[in-house]
């Protein structure tokens, strides 16, 4: 008995002594110090928040999981309670490539500002890009994500393009966004053009940022801007493309080759690119006036029977030089001649009691060549503090051509009209531009940027000393951009004063305050609300600014207006996206106004000769609804769909009213429809649709026919795609432009139409070669080109 109580006294001693050991491990525990660890997650592209990373702590060296958090809407994080010790902290997200970071943790840890790469998966030759989400909405921009479809459908950056919701490829492959062209085409994040896209490979290109409402760093006539993200995983050596396009028909001629080559070597990079540009088709511009007076009423007919002989070559080159990660060097070119020609037989009838019945006709011969060309040096450098940068560009830009058209008499003599009617111009341009862009962030939450651009330009007409028009362009810009929880907050203001008008005659002095707005709110993580503002000024071109006459038939006449004052825009607007899995969608309501509005009118002259001048006419204004989305329908159907609905206002002013043009409103339709079908082998087909019903200004309209695209392109072994395109294919006709202008004593109704023999069809290929790893490209700016008025389409 005695031994069982000497055990059992035993078994408690032991259980006493356990527990007196456990107390005080759990109060060693307790007194040792916790630690925290926090900080920031940031996209490295764009420097927007990430929010919703995954946030991994594991201990070492044994990886033991310890805990984990999430990234907020700020994109920050912190995990508490932490005893010393060494710790591997491991951030994760879907769309970027994980960052690990291991600590040695004895005090409290905050990892800064941790900046995240968007990541892509490259096997040998074959890049795999997942299937990502298709678009989303960041607070100042929309970004829609390429994928293989993409892909497989385009060979070039303008072929890529046209599959974004909103954005216009018209038959010349001219680009516009939501139906205007004064925009900005970026390459990440510096200027480039339509002509650079459409030598640039579809495959390098990772996403497409648009930005609808563009703030106070961008020039003052911009009214979107659209910015191409290439790919970081450039090959180097020798690598680039060559994309050929054979016409099937020799009487419809459209094709558009090009070919680029880089060379890599160390910290250099040498590239020279090539696109071309050659469309030869059947015109028949027609034309119906008509006029009534005292005599009367008289009718004019007109047909221009000819053909179009347009070609363009421009040659790309310059060079790449990066000092080190901090400081990079650009310098770029290129030379562009090209030719718009329109050239065959003119027939007119008139009828009527002012000339009585006559008929005429004529060969009408253009001989036109055109050259430009370019050249810009441009530096950057990246300060130590992440986000801090400042960029010089230097940019000269000389255009010069020899327009002219020559009208022979075959039948029929008007008094008015000699037997041979010449109409040249000699235009030149000779522009200069000096800018300079710095940005940083002040805090975590608030960022700036500033800077100052200088331009002078000199535009003449060669042909006459009575036209050199001098312009001088000051401008100065700062935006702030605060983020606070679901809130960003984006004012900044552009301050321009431009001086200008004709040697020795005149000068127009303008100052203008641009300023703008924006606040983007993040309803949850797939919603967004947001609210814009901006001002911007659109000035008149060189061939808006010639007072030169010209006429193309007996009985009209033309002429520009040196004396034109720039037209102010103003656009407010809110939008609402959504992101539906893979799917995206995009609503909003808009306002814009455009005061001193610059337009064509026409009227009946002393002389009975429909004369058509350029002015400032007065005020347009409208509102309404656009829709747009990225879909994926199921595995191999993708659709992007765009429609816009506005309610346009027109109201002259005094000069307007002198001429009898009556304010008016209309509504005006805009929808386009891109489509992609992925099959079996690598084969892919799509579609490419837009219509713009007609669209009114102060005293006519405008209107054009639907356009539509359709595809079929094989892709072998990433390297080699064939494929097969025809534009327009159920159709023999295209109206690519017309007008109608009621006044109050005439009335006018043009059109020009292509008449296809057969529907145009092409067949293209392309070969993609590169071995390595190249330098990545530092991307310039283009200096404004002034537009030639439009001569066939």
């Amino acid at each position: 008995m005695k031994s069982f109580i000497r055990k059992e006294e035993g078994k408690k001693i032991v259980i006493l002594i356990f527990a007196i050991l456990q107390s005080l491990c759990v109060l060693q525990g307790q007194n040792q110090p916790k630690f925290s660890i926090k900080g920031q997650l940031k996209d490295q592209q764009n420097n927007q928040v990430v929010a919703f990373a995954t946030v991994a702590l594991r201990r070492l060296p044994d990886s033991t999981m310890v805990t984990g958090t999430s990234s907020n809407l700020d994109g920050e994080f912190i995990i508490g309670s932490i005893p010393a010790g060494k710790y591997s902290l491991i951030i994760s997200s879907l769309e970027y490539t994980s960052v690990i970071r291991n600590i040695d943790l004895i005090n409290d840890f905050n990892t800064g500002i941790v900046f995240l790469h968007e990541k892509s998966v490259t096997l040998g030759e074959v890049v795999v890009v997942s299937e990502r989400m298709k678009a989303k909405n960041e607070a100042d921009k929309t970004i829609y994500y390429m994928n293989k479809k993409m892909y497989d459908a385009s060979s070039n950056g303008v072929e890529m393009l046209s599959y974004i919701p909103g954005v216009q490829v018209d038959i010349m492959k001219n680009i516009s966004l939501e139906g205007s062209q004064h925009i900005v085409i970026l390459v990440d994040g510096k200027e480039r053009d339509r002509n650079f896209l459409s030598q640039l490979n579809s495959n390098q290109i990772d996403k497409v940022e648009v930005i609808n409402n563009p703030g106070s760093k961008y020039d003052a006539d911009v009214t979107g801007v659209i910015n191409i993200i290439l790919k970081k995983n450039k090959e180097s050596g020798l690598n680039g493309q060559v994309h050929l396009e054979v016409p099937t028909s020799v009487s419809e001629m459209y094709i558009f080759p090009d070919y680029s080559f880089n060379y890599s070597f160390k910290k250099l990079n040498l590239f020279t690119s090539y696109d071309g540009d050659l469309s030869y088709f059947n015109i028949i511009e027609s034309s119906d006036r008509n006029f009534h007076n005292s005599l009367g009423v008289t009718e004019i007919m007109s047909d221009q029977i000819v053909r179009q002989k347009y070609w363009s070559h421009r040659f790309h080159f310059g060079f790449d030089y990066n000092l080190d990660d901090k400081n990079q060097i650009n310098f770029y070119a290129f030379y562009n001649p090209y030719s718009s020609e329109h050239s065959g037989k003119v027939k007119m009838q008139v009828s009527g009691d002012e000339f009585g019945d006559q008929n005429w006709s004529s060969l009408k011969q253009d001989a036109d060549i055109n050259r430009s060309s370019f050249y810009s040096l441009y530096y950057k450098h990246i300060f130590n503090k992440p986000g801090r940068e400042i960029a010089f560009d230097l940019n000269y830009f000389n255009f010069n051509a020899v327009n002219s058209t020559t009208y022979i008499t075959l039948d029929g003599s008007p008094d008015n009209f000699p037997a041979k009617q010449v109409n040249t111009v000699r235009p030149e341009q000779n522009s200069v531009s000096f800018k300079i862009d710095y940005s940083s962030p002040i805090t975590e939450k608030l960022r700036y940027e500033a800077g100052i651009k200088v331009k002078s330009q000199l535009l003449q007409d060669r042909q006459s000393d009575e036209f050199k028009y001098n312009e001088s362009i000051y401008a100065l810009y700062g935006t702030i951009t605060y983020n606070y929880s679901k809130f960003t907050l984006s004012t900044g203001i552009r301050a321009e004063r431009s001086t200008s008008g004709l040697t020795g005659s005149f000068d127009n002095n303008v100052f203008a305050l641009l300023p703008d707005a924006m606040l983007n709110y993040k309803l949850n993580p797939k919603q967004n609300i947001k609210f814009s503002y901006n001002r911007t000024v659109y000035r008149p071109n060189i061939y808006d600014l010639n007072p030169y006459t010209s006429s193309d038939d007996p009985y009209s006449v033309q002429s520009g207006n040196p004396h034109l004052k720039p037209e102010f825009r103003q656009n407010i607007s809110v939008d609402y996206s959504k992101n539906i899995g893979n799917n995206f969608i995009s609503l909003q309501l808009f306002y814009l106004d455009r005061s001193d509005a610059i337009n064509h009118y026409t009227f009946i002259n002393d002389t009975s000769i429909f004369e058509t001048q350029v002015a400032n006419l007065g005020n347009i204004h409208g509102y309404g609804i656009r829709m747009s989305g990225a879909l994926k329908i199921n595995k191999a159907i993708a659709m992007n769909p765009y429609i816009k609905l506005t309610e346009v206002y027109t109201q002259g002013n005094y000069l307007s009213e002198q001429y009898n043009i009556a304010d008016r409103h209309k509504i005006a339709i805009e929808t386009g429809l891109s489509a992609i079908v992925n099959f079996k082998y690598d084969i892919v087909a799509s579609l490419q649709f837009q219509y713009s019903s007609p669209l009114i200004n102060i005293q006519g309209l405008t209107f054009s026919d639907a356009l539509y695209f359709v595809s079929l392109e094989k892709t072998f072994k990433q390297k080699i795609k064939i494929g097969i395109t025809s534009a327009l294919p159920f159709s023999k006709k295209f109206t690519y432009q017309g007008s109608e202008i009621k006044g109050a004593d005439f009335y006018c109704h043009s059109e020009g139409n292509i008449r296809f023999s057969v529907a145009p069809v092409w067949f293209k290929f392309t070969y993609q070669f590169n071995s390595g790893k190249t330098l990545k490209r530092v991307n310039n700016s283009k200096e404004d080109i002034d537009s030639m008025p439009k001569k066939g389409f």
